[in-house]
């Protein structure tokens, strides 16, 4: 084409776009706009733009440009503003619409009415629903609901039986009690009082040796050191990690964990967990453990260390509570904003559930209905995530985790995994050379089979590689290649002595090598993966209709009057925002007024059954109120005092008459009122609450109980698979060790949907986010898995084997020996009888079976006895 011909193109072009936007721009004839009727932005604007620019021009941002906001047009993007209010003449926006030189390409265009109400808002003044600015709406009266101010150390209160006052828990409790004519009931027995401890505080049964230590000590603080025993046990971690776990949101698998045959594990998560045990049985300050947990990677230089310390390494695994959250955006087709912002929302919900006992995600699509929490301090919130979760520069999770080696250490490592590489090749080499002569010895003597005349070519047709071969040798390739492969079995068995010798010293070389690579490991960590994006409040929380920009910060509500509620930009040379750091200090300033409070609240709950504020995550104003809210602002005093120590917590609970009180009381054993009476639900903890133990609990005291349970701690978990008939079970294959099926439940691999089918009868629950309170049933599945279950049958053999090799062959020990492994008491009189007719029974029925001799008779009939002392409510709860 010649210049000329491209120039008048070009010209008819210009000419044509300079006639469409003079079109555009003039009014519409017999079209007046109706009068009162001015085009909004919301309402005409958007719409259009959302079907025609924002595919390009919103999330995306090409050349810098955001059209989903009048304020973002006028900041326009590289090339300057798109928007000129009052004058569409002068605005970009409208004249790249109205020429059709946007969208691009086949893209559809606009119609000319869309052109037209394009125009009609601009020349308007470009009018919004919504300003661009955020203004202050929480007041002094918000701040004086009781969960919203400062916790204030009450004095503790004088009681009438002071006798019953152990810890200054029980005088808050008893100063209650007593003003209803109530009091505490008697202790409980020292069996009873042994086995809830140990339930409570490790997640296991004592032993029989551990339960005659401790009913042998008569020295008056026994109760005392039974406790501090307890809590420095590695077990208490495993316990305690597990409540932690569940306000986490942990889960081992990435997405939504919808098919149950699809397994996608979040490699390395599980470090995270261990972080959790590790952290609680060092007793690691409840302040530093919700920093490290918010903001590892801004406390350590990680990026520039020269070699990884332990903390570093720590302080990266613990953000791994920070990746808990479901995310869907592994696959391809679901790497999109909506995904991406759904991510960023769920660990919202998790932070602020778990650590702040808040709704506050309902304030994502509009100011919250009961608590002053409106929708911009939602958005200051979110904005404290957005630099690690940046929906514009998205980390897909398989690329989303930090090596537990600094970046000086890879190169080492490299190093050292090329040059055992090297090595590896050149036995490789050998190891061929060696067996080359065998196998075309033996490759011809396969070939001679065949007629001489197809020789030749089935030899050449072989050694063409695939994608080269013509179509006869490809025929000849399929058809007589199998029957001319040499199988390393053959070559083998044609070595001599010494070259089979040879053979094997190479392989050992090899493998030595092969077991001296390093292979560094993946932490989940979060952090930073850009510079901060601008957060945005979305309004009715679509991504697709931003508002005005937010800055980082805090809930005004929970931050002092006057004092800043945002965050301050990072310093020069930054390499972090350090918005996440802010957040933890603003959590764990000592007067705030719920982060104590609510861990306080979960740890009484876990040893109580309920809460002083009966709604774990819900301290606002549609939640529960507390029944003691001095005590829960003394303990939450005293937590901060002790220097936010949890192990001091749970010995102040541990060790007082409240936590002691037996589960039932006999009539008027307090004198006075009647309780039935006066605290029917005992809210005012008059006696103890009877307690069914969770899901991990049943299954890891059976395992207990049975004597099968590996006790080792730590690790990557253990797979489980779900079975043909739907039953979900340990898996037969990929195990660590031998053992590995009877590891902790703890341990197992943690599905959010799909959990072990023994867990999901006592109600593990499903982790569609978090879980800060689980709920307990009483359903026949349950009694017909004890009954029926096959794990449950085995463990009933390991049992019975066990008291037999304990016990011996007398039937009334084996009957004693059982029920104190179980139970942790011996029978009674009567127990012992009825055992010993059911074994009696038992064991004439399985004798008459065939191929069944008397010892296996009685072994069977034992298996049995120890069935049902698992099926007893007495083993399912604590008193």
């Amino acid at each position: 084409m010649s210049r000329c011909i491209r120039l008048r193109i070009m010209l008819a072009a210009a000419l044509t776009a300079s006639a469409l936007l003079a079109a555009a721009l003039r009014p519409a004839q017999g079209q007046p706009t109706p009068a009162g009727k001015t085009a909004r932005f919301e309402h005409d604007v958007l719409p259009i733009l959302r079907t025609h620019c924002l595919k390009c021009h919103g999330e995306q941002r090409k050349g810098g440009l955001d059209l989903r906001t009048p304020a973002t047009m006028l900041r326009g993007g590289t090339n300057g503003p798109v928007l000129v209010k009052g004058n569409a003449a002068k605005s970009v926006l409208f004249g790249q619409v109205a020429t059709r030189a946007m969208p691009p390409g086949k893209a559809v265009k606009l119609t000319a009415t869309e052109i037209r109400t394009v125009r009609d808002w601009i020349n308007a003044g470009a009018p919004a629903e919504q300003p661009d600015t955020v203004a202050e709406t929480v007041t002094a009266g918000d701040r004086r609901f009781w969960a919203f101010r400062p916790p204030v150390r009450p004095p503790v209160p004088g009681v009438r039986r002071a006798d019953r006052v152990r810890t200054p828990i029980d005088a808050f409790l008893l100063a209650r009690l007593e003003a209803g004519g109530l009091g505490f009931s008697p202790d409980a027995d020292r069996v009873t009082l042994l086995r809830r401890l140990y339930y409570d505080v490790l997640g296991l049964p004592p032993t029989p040796a551990e339960a005659d230590a401790f009913l042998a000590d008569s020295r008056p603080d026994a109760h005392e050191r039974l406790v501090d025993r307890l809590l420095a046990s590695p077990h208490h971690g495993e316990r305690w990690a597990r409540h932690w776990l569940d306000a986490a949101g942990y889960a081992d698998t990435v997405g939504t964990d919808n098919d149950a045959d699809i397994i996608r594990v979040r490699e390395g998560l599980w470090r995270y967990r261990d972080y959790v045990v590790r952290a609680l049985n060092a007793d690691r300050p409840y302040d530093r453990f919700l920093t490290e947990q918010l903001a590892g990677d801004e406390l350590v230089d990680w990026r520039s260390a020269p070699k990884f310390t332990p903390e570093i390494t720590e302080a990266l695994t613990a953000t791994g509570f920070l990746r808990t959250a479901v995310d869907n955006t592994t696959e391809a087709e679901l790497n999109r904003p909506l995904e991406r912002h759904e991510v960023l929302h769920g660990t919202l919900e998790i932070v602020t559930s778990n650590l702040l006992g808040l709704t506050v995600a309902c304030a994502r699509c509009h100011d919250h209905k009961f608590d002053p929490v409106p929708q911009e301090d939602y958005y200051r919130l979110l904005a404290c995530l957005t630099p690690a979760y940046n929906p514009q520069a998205w980390v897909q999770p398989p690329n989303r985790h930090v090596e537990d080696v600094s970046a000086v250490e890879k190169e080492t490592l490299n190093r050292h995994n090329a040059d055992l590489d090297r090595q590896t090749a050149a036995l490789a080499q050998k190891l061929a050379d060696l067996h080359r002569p065998h196998e075309r010895r033996l490759f011809e003597a396969k070939l001679a089979t065949l007629p001489a005349v197809l020789r030749d070519d089935v030899r050449m047709a072989v050694a063409i590689p695939p994608g080269k071969r013509g179509a006869v040798q490809k025929y000849l390739a399929e058809k007589l290649g199998p029957s001319l492969k040499v199988r390393p079995d053959e070559v083998e068995q044609s070595l001599t002595d010494a070259e089979r010798r040879e053979t094997e010293r190479l392989r050992r070389e090899v493998a030595s090598l092969k077991g001296r690579r390093r292979v560094p490991g993946k932490i989940q960590a979060l952090f930073e993966v850009g510079p901060p994006p601008p957060t945005r409040l979305l309004r009715r929380g679509n991504h697709l209709t931003p508002g005005p920009e937010v800055p980082p910060g805090f809930l005004q509500v929970l931050t002092p009057a006057g004092a800043p509620a945002v965050v301050p930009p990072p310093r020069p040379g930054a390499r972090s925002s350090g918005r996440r750091t802010a957040l933890a200090r603003w959590l764990t300033r000592p007067d705030h007024p719920l982060t104590a409070r609510v861990i306080v609240n979960r740890v009484w709950q876990h040893y109580f059954g309920e809460g002083i504020v009966a709604t774990p995550d819900n301290f606002g104003h549609s939640g529960a109120r507390p029944t003691h809210p001095e005590l829960l602002d003394w303990m939450a005093t005293e937590l901060v005092r002790g220097g936010w120590s949890l192990k001091r917590l749970h010995r102040l609970i541990l060790t007082s008459t409240a936590y002691r009180q037996a589960s039932s009381r006999p009539p008027g054993a307090a004198g006075g009122a009647d309780p039935r009476q006066v605290d029917p639900g005992n809210r005012l903890l008059g006696r103890m609450r009877l307690r069914r133990v969770e899901a991990e609990v049943v299954r890891d005291a059976v395992l207990a109980v049975s004597g099968k349970l590996d006790r080792t701690v730590g690790g990557p978990p253990v797979p489980i698979e779900t079975r043909k008939d739907g039953m979900v079970v340990v898996a037969a294959k990929g195990l660590a060790t031998p053992t590995a099926p009877y590891r902790r439940s703890l341990y197992l691999l943690a599905r959010r949907n799909y959990q072990l089918s023994l867990l999901s009868v006592f109600d593990q629950p499903a982790m569609a986010t978090n879980c800060t309170r689980r709920t307990s049933s009483t359903v026949p599945l349950q009694a017909l898995t004890f009954l029926n279950d096959a794990f449950i049958l085995e463990q009933a053999d390991h049992f019975a084997r066990r008291v037999a090799g304990a016990a011996g062959p007398d039937a009334r020990r084996r009957v004693e020996t059982a029920f104190r492994l179980a139970l942790v008491r011996p029978p009674s009189r009567a127990e012992v009888e009825g055992a010993l007719r059911l074994l009696e029974r038992q064991a004439a029925r399985h004798r008459g079976q065939a191929n069944t001799g008397p010892e296996e008779a009685s072994l069977r009939a034992l298996a049995h006895l120890c069935q049902m002392l698992l099926c007893t409510n007495e083993f399912l709860y604590v008193e």
